[in-house]
């Protein structure tokens, strides 16, 4: 397993794909980047080597070089000399090394695992990112992503939007599903709640963080003082100071705590302890593709959901009877659905039958058998 951008113990590269390869006899490597380097083999037996990230200069010159070389050199060398069967690549900025890897002596297998529709990320939201990261490191990626789609051996989709695009490059695409590994028992229903709604992920504009300033907001000046756990980082530096700006201005220091990034094993803690869940991603040609992993999760907690009405997130919450899908930039609709949950008993007393429905339907193993058949047919 190879990783650029995500963590070495990431829940779908780590808790879930190379557990479930672990545990079926594969001998699983995972090599990926974080604030120093580290080689060790974990609990489940995978071997972990973490490189160190590396620390941009200031000018051009060296900040071209030390990208080059980040891509290139690093974890090239240590994919090289490790001489595995098979490559799985995890993050687009790996394609640029994906050919290299296939003409290695021992011409292994390559598959990559796309976890989202990057090109339309890029597009919609290009401005969250500084210009050089674009030109340096986005542009190239995707470019390198179109050139190795019908070259490399297998391709791996978390939906079906993007695993359509690569069909048309490669039949040997697959749809696996990046489905929750929480299913925790019944008896959590019974947990006094803390918090009355919850969102988990990446606090960006892309993930809708300003919808739901407003929603609290407005609920705020309606007398209703909610409280809202945020589970996540700030990975776009420009928006946190937008954001406490906005809890300044509308005093919502007690309506709204970040807990910042967290083990994956903590964020249980927080599910259990919570009323609903926020999905209000704002509509985009990107959100439209995506299916985030945060729909199960609530799911699996037994959470209602008041979540945007379009695409997967509609899709998931209306086909089960999830929750509320409303329009993400209609502040009043937002606040109207998060109070509508809060009060309706009738959603409450369906918790303890979301969370069966998800055991049964979005299940792990299901997918864990489909990335089992993919490297049995690779050799």
């Amino acid at each position: 397993m190879l990783s650029f951008q995500h963590g070495v113990l990431d829940d779908r590269i780590y808790k879930k794909e190379a557990i479930s390869l672990s545990k079926n006899g594969y001998e699983v490597i995972h090599i990926g980047y974080g604030d120093e380097f580290k080689d060790y083999v974990t609990s489940d037996n995978i071997r972990i080597i973490q490189l160190k990230k590396h620390k941009m200069n200031e000018s051009f010159k060296s900040k071209f070089l030390t990208l080059k070389q980040s891509f290139l050199c690093d974890i090239f060398q240590q994919a090289k000399n490790i001489s595995a069967d098979v490559y799985h690549l995890h993050d687009m900025e790996l394609c640029r090394i994906a050919l290299k890897l296939k003409k290695l002596p021992q011409r292994p297998k390559v598959i990559y695992d796309a976890h989202e529709p990057f090109v339309e990320n890029l597009k919609d939201y290009w401005h969250e990112r500084s210009l050089l990261k674009v030109f340096l490191n986005d542009i190239p990626s995707i470019l390198a992503e179109k050139k190795i789609l019908n070259k490399i051996d297998y391709l791996i989709a978390t939906e079906k939007n993007v695993a359509s695009r690569f069909r048309k490059k490669n039949p040997n695409t697959s749809i696996i599903y990046n489905y929750s590994f929480f299913y925790p028992d019944e008896s959590l229903l019974n947990e006094k709640k803390e918090y009355d709604a919850i969102y988990c992920g990446g606090i960006t504009e892309s993930k809708g963080i300003f919808p739901m300033l407003e929603a609290i907001t407005n609920a705020k000046k309606k007398g209703h003082e909610l409280k809202v756990i945020m589970v996540g980082s700030f990975p776009a530096p420009k928006i946190k100071p937008k954001v406490e700006k906005i809890i300044e201005r509308e005093k919502l220091h007690d309506n709204i705590i970040f807990t910042g990034k967290i083990p994956i094993e903590e964020i249980a803690n927080y599910y259990k302890k919570s009323k609903i869940g926020l999905c209000l991603f704002p509509r985009n040609k990107t959100n439209q593709l995506i299916l985030p992993i945060k729909l199960f999760e609530y799911m699996s907690f037994g959470l209602p959901i008041v979540g945007s009405d379009f695409g997967h997130i509609r899709e998931i919450i209306e086909e089960n009877d999830a929750g509320i899908c409303v329009n993400p930039h209609d502040c009043e609709c937002v606040t109207s659905a998060m109070l509508k949950l809060l009060r309706n008993d009738s959603y409450r007393k369906r918790e303890a039958e979301i969370m069966s429905l998800t055991r049964q339907k979005y299940i792990w193993k299901n997918e864990e058998s489909k990335l089992l058949d993919i490297y049995k047919n690779l050799f």
